[in-house]
């Protein structure tokens, strides 16, 4: 009989989550971070790596599966509860996290004004939309066609209705172009590099909190033998948490892809 785990070993495998999704997205095969220092922006390689971003963001602001090990909730929603809660925080090496996560999380919330020409249905319209909504919906496009969009396009219904501009769903559909221009190659692009600070500094953010266990819990073998070990907490007992927590230590071990970064008030103005 398979047991749940206990909030350690929760923890152990939001994290881990969390930390492979980011360094799915920023990575320098990705994007590159140039400019002077606090006045940087990242670029991303092709509108390829643009996509791919927009499509792994999606995953990043989901929910969780609910066939998964561990309670389904959103990544960021499961930071907000470690960082409230942590199981490994020494001398407030979880305030980092917490910061960025709280950032990051009111930015997502705050509502935008769109004004939209969707000139497959001859309509003019500002739209009212949190930012998480534009980059999700943004996302849902980049990945599928159409056909496979509906729920995009009773999304769109939703908010010109909310706008005192109701369409048929046939309408929205039509319109889905149009919007994913505006909210693709426009607001995304605008946002993207500020958005890869937010990831970034979540991921600092981790690896500054989980800095002190990293170091009780690294042990090598000692002279020049390469080989070493960690030492898990005692609380750790279901398999998969204990593969996850070795795993989740070796990323503390590499650090994140890139230092800190700071982007440029020029890209932070606007929507």
């Amino acid at each position: 009989m398979n047991r749940s785990m206990n909030k350690m070993e929760e923890e152990v495998v939001y994290l881990l989550a969390v930390i492979e999704l980011i360094r799915s997205m920023v990575n320098y095969e990705i994007m590159m971070v140039v400019g002077e220092v606090d006045e940087q922006s990242i670029q991303f390689k092709s509108m390829t790596h643009k996509q791919f971003f927009s499509i792994a963001l999606v995953d990043f602001l989901s929910q969780t599966d609910t066939k998964a090990p561990v309670p389904s909730t959103s990544y960021l929603g499961a930071l907000r509860a470690i960082s409230a809660k942590p199981s490994f925080n020494v001398n407030g090496s979880v305030q980092c996290l917490k910061d960025a996560v709280i950032a990051f999380t009111e930015w997502l919330r705050t509502e935008i004004d769109v004004d939209a020409w969707l000139g497959s249905i001859s309509l003019q319209v500002k739209i009212r939309i949190p930012r998480y909504l534009v980059l999700k919906i943004d996302g849902n496009i980049s990945k599928h066609n159409t056909l496979r969009s509906v729920g995009v396009a009773e999304e769109l219904q939703r908010l010109l209705k909310k706008a005192d501009k109701p369409v048929e769903l046939y309408e929205a559909m039509l319109a889905q172009k149009d919007i994913y221009d505006i909210f693709h190659d426009d607001i995304s692009a605008y946002h993207a590099s500020t958005i890869a600070e937010f990831l970034n500094n979540v991921h600092w953010g981790i690896q500054r909190y989980l800095k002190p266990e990293f170091a009780r819990s690294f042990a090598p073998e000692g002279g020049d033998s390469p080989f070493y070990r960690f030492l898990p907490p005692d609380q750790l007992e279901h398999p998969y948490a204990k593969t996850c927590y070795w795993s989740l230590m070796n990323q503390i071990r590499s650090e994140p892809i890139f230092k800190p970064f700071t982007v440029t008030r020029h890209l932070k103005g606007n929507y």
